[in-house]
């Protein structure tokens, strides 16, 4: 966001901008010393010498760092007026806000400057809590009579939910290379019957896929039990690895003490807070109340309100324990499928934010992309080994490699065309895109501002096109009124022409 008025000088104006929110008040501190060590200090050479400045409150709730950008101490040439752009940083809980001052609009250049200042700012922040959250203790409640809960992850249980998520997430493209491994080990073992057994193995994987991914994720919210609550403990890596030393037994206790206090009580309470941080340090969790952060959401009705407007039955849905920001769908049918939303999101999105995403996993489900996908991977393997061996054998590992390009674009074609349908039913755009940007905005921020890195992203073996182009392509959706027609062939010919952009150079 972006607010604009009168300052001092000829056409010079003053300029904010928000590049962060919801910051913890534990954080904030960590937060100033992160950005003076990872971002002030390394570029005190673009400064006005002796213009740096840092001020803090006496009770560590705001910081304030000072500067004035030397425009001619930056590589490129700059014609401007004044010489120098003077910022200031303030962090508070409420947010983070950069304003400069002296600020001549009449200078493109200098918006490009103040703009990747921002953006600088904010991936330096954002680096900063996917950190904080990585090494914090994350509990996932589902509150009702059936009380429900999953602890941090552990050894064991925490490691086969990972690879059924893993396996099973998105449009279940990771199914490929589980497939040739299981593929080759067949061929070794059972000679010709091993097409037989690869096709019964990929059959029952589809059919079955809806139930397996379900097993990402112990908390399943219900008509029944619609909200979820996530407790988020900052630690550090040192006391998380301490607790997991202590073996699963401790957790499972701080589980069902924790399962209790919330069930029993006000979550919102302040006392609720206080219980949580009781517990947690008896069982050696150093924190303070102010590190315990309490968040409930119903994700269930944001599922059932967007399958409502597709005309689609409510898939079941599991919450995965992770702090990554993302959500994924699979399964056979509209009726035989599942969907998983991570406590990452259900932290980070806000409700219009997540049911557009919720809307993009949805849009998989009404194409059942799962199904085109999985017989794209069939044809390519199975078809390598007994239709077309020749080609294989004369392609050699360059087959494989021509394979996975040809998947993965299958994939893109997909995931552009969720997106997509997303737009079509709850025709928001705007809020998808700001979605994404959240979801991926380290990888966007890349893409900005450097071309070879918005066409490496095109060539990942990853079934998602990259963000930049994502989101540059909802904008322009958005531009035109959100008018949608023949989403598939749209979505290709986008895929295909924002490709060839990148190759070119063009973005």
């Amino acid at each position: 966001m972006t607010s604009e008025g009168s300052g001092s000088g000829v056409g010079a104006t003053e300029k904010r901008i928000d590049v962060g929110a919801n910051v913890p008040a534990a954080a904030l501190k960590g937060l100033a010393a992160f950005i003076e060590t990872y971002y002030l200090t390394p570029n005190l050479r673009f400064f006005r010498p002796h213009s740096f400045q840092r001020s803090d409150s006496k009770n560590d709730a705001r910081f304030e760092f000072s500067w004035n950008i030397d425009l001619e101490r930056i590589s490129e040439p700059v014609i401007a007026l004044p010489p120098t752009i003077s910022v200031r940083l303030s962090l508070a809980s409420s947010g983070v806000t950069v304003d400069f001052n002296d600020y001549d609009r009449g200078a493109p250049r200098i918006d490009s400057i103040c703009a990747r200042v921002s953006d600088d700012i904010e991936s330096v922040i954002v680096a900063f809590l996917t950190n904080a959250k990585r090494t914090s203790l994350h509990f996932v409640f589902s509150l009702g009579k059936e009380e429900k809960m999953e602890a941090p992850s552990q050894t064991g249980t925490s490691f086969r939910r990972e690879v059924i998520k893993r396996i099973f997430a998105g449009n279940t493209v990771n199914l490929y290379l589980v497939l040739v491994l299981v593929s080759l080990l067949f061929i070794i073992s059972l000679g010709d019957n091993a097409l037989i057994a690869l096709l019964v193995i990929q059959a029952v994987a589809l059919l079955f896929s809806d139930r397996l991914v379900m097993g990402a994720g112990a908390v399943r919210p219900t008509m029944a039990q619609p909200d979820v609550t996530v407790v988020t403990v900052m630690s550090t890596p040192e006391a998380t690895r301490s607790l997991s030393k202590r073996g699963n037994q401790v957790m499972h206790q701080i589980r069902d003490q924790l399962g209790k206090t919330v069930f029993a009580s006000n979550v919102d309470s302040p006392e609720t807070k206080m219980a949580i941080h009781n517990i947690l340090v008896q069982a050696g969790v150093n924190c303070s109340i102010d590190d315990i952060e309490i968040r409930t959401r119903n994700p269930y009705a944001l599922v059932k309100k967007a399958a409502e407007q597709f005309h689609l039955p409510i898939p079941r849905i599991a919450i995965v324990n992770t702090p990554v920001n993302n959500a994924a769908a699979t399964g056979i049918s509209p009726g035989r499928s599942s969907m998983t939303i991570t406590a990452g999101a259900l932290e980070d999105l806000s409700d219009e934010e997540l049911e557009s995403v919720i809307g993009h996993e949805l849009g998989h489900i009404r194409g059942r992309d799962p199904i085109i996908l999985f017989v794209v991977m069939s044809v390519m393997y199975v078809g390598g080994l007994y239709l077309w061996l020749p080609l294989l054998l004369d392609l050699g590992l360059f087959y494989f490699l021509l394979a996975f390009a040809i998947i993965y674009m299958v994939g893109k074609f997909l995931e552009t065309r969720a997106d997509t349908a997303s737009v079509a039913v709850l025709g928001k755009p705007g809020v998808l895109a700001s979605a994404l940007t959240q979801i991926g905005f380290r990888q966007l921020y890349y893409e900005k501002y450097s071309s070879q890195a918005r066409f490496i992203d095109w060539l990942r073996f990853d079934p998602h096109p990259p963000i930049y182009f994502r989101v540059k392509r909802l904008s322009k959706i958005a531009a035109r009124g959100g008018e949608i027609k023949h989403a598939l062939l749209l979505s290709v010919r986008d895929v295909i022409s924002g490709f060839f952009s990148a190759l070119l150079g063009q973005g």
